[in-house]
């Protein structure tokens, strides 16, 4: 069996997120590796390596780990962990039947192949250092495919929690950024974003939601040098500031400072973004990037936090 140490060093190998390369991370793929003969799990299901649900997963980190977690964890595991799986491509949900709802008592994973694959050559030293290249690799061009997909195309974006019918933006590399932030940077974990603001390149004001505007006190007329997209977490009760670059114009020093004053009368703490849709963008401003702000990379899903002086 796997230990959870082997399983974090492999984590980390293959760039997982690593705030949520955690213990319980961990405990979740040794479960979803197990072959183990089982009873209670989902009908048709004889082991965990078919499709486990969470309280299987923390009944085997129970009975086969000694680790005793309690069953009122249930939410933490699938946020903090789970969820990053699959996200990052390593576990699938519900590849049974992927028309279940979500918060069906018979939700489940199982591991991708391509990662079932990789962990069973951990021991064999060679072979898992070329067969975890080929796997970084493989999961760079998937994201990069993804993004391919995006080009020449009018691009939707769900509005969470507000509009029925998408919004659609023009093509273009600006635009896909924007996406990408409300669909992936919104919706990170421990957050309920609510777009404010978003502008299309060739319609500065796309969306204005005028409720949140007056919430969170910042002028959206003509003469404001808004933001790129403007997000209000109500969970954390932040404001969410991203700056959309496809080629030059990150939050510098400059617009930090523009930024600062634009939001002066905002009862709320701001947090500003800088999220570029290739490495090499970003290496090319990287030195310019000002402290107290943070980059996202949506080439690589990779974020970078400048620390402040």
């Amino acid at each position: 069996m796997l230990t959870i140490g082997t399983v974090k060093e492999i984590l980390q190998r293959v760039g997982f997120p690593e705030q949520n390369c955690t213990d319980t991370t961990a405990i979740c793929i040794i479960a979803l590796q197990d072959r183990k003969p089982r009873q209670g799990l989902i009908l048709g299901h004889q082991c965990l390596a078919e499709g486990a649900r969470i309280t299987d997963i923390l009944e085997f980190a129970r009975n086969d780990l000694g680790k005793n977690y309690a069953e009122n964890s249930r939410e933490a595991v699938r946020k903090y962990s789970l969820k990053y799986l699959v996200d990052f491509g390593l576990v699938h949900v519900n590849k049974d039947d992927p028309t279940r709802p979500v918060n069906s008592g018979n939700t489940n994973y199982t591991l991708v192949k391509e990662f079932k694959d990789l962990l069973k050559t951990y021991k064999d030293p060679s072979l898992f250092s070329n067969k975890i290249q080929s796997f970084v690799n493989e999961a760079a061009i998937n994201r990069k495919k993804y993004l391919k997909s995006l080009e020449n195309h009018n691009i939707q974006i769900e509005v969470p929690f507000m509009l029925s019918q998408p919004l659609l933006l023009s093509p273009g590399d600006h635009n896909i950024i924007e996406k990408l932030i409300v669909d992936e940077l919104f919706a990170e974990d421990a957050r309920k974003t609510y777009l404010v603001y978003l502008g299309d390149t060739k319609n500065k004001k796309k969306y204005i939601n005028k409720e949140l505007v007056k919430k969170i006190r910042v002028s959206v007329d003509e003469h404001a040098k808004l933001p790129d997209v403007i997000g209000f977490d109500a969970f954390n009760e932040e404001v969410m500031v991203f700056e959309a670059v496809a080629s030059s114009g990150p939050v510098d020093f400059l617009r930090k400072k523009e930024l600062e004053i634009l939001f002066a009368r905002c009862p709320y703490p701001l947090r500003m973004s800088t999220v570029f849709l290739k490495r090499s963008v970003f290496q090319k401003f990287s030195n310019n990037i000002a402290p107290g702000t943070s980059a996202y990379i949506a080439e690589t899903k990779m974020k970078v936090v400048y620390e402040t002086f």
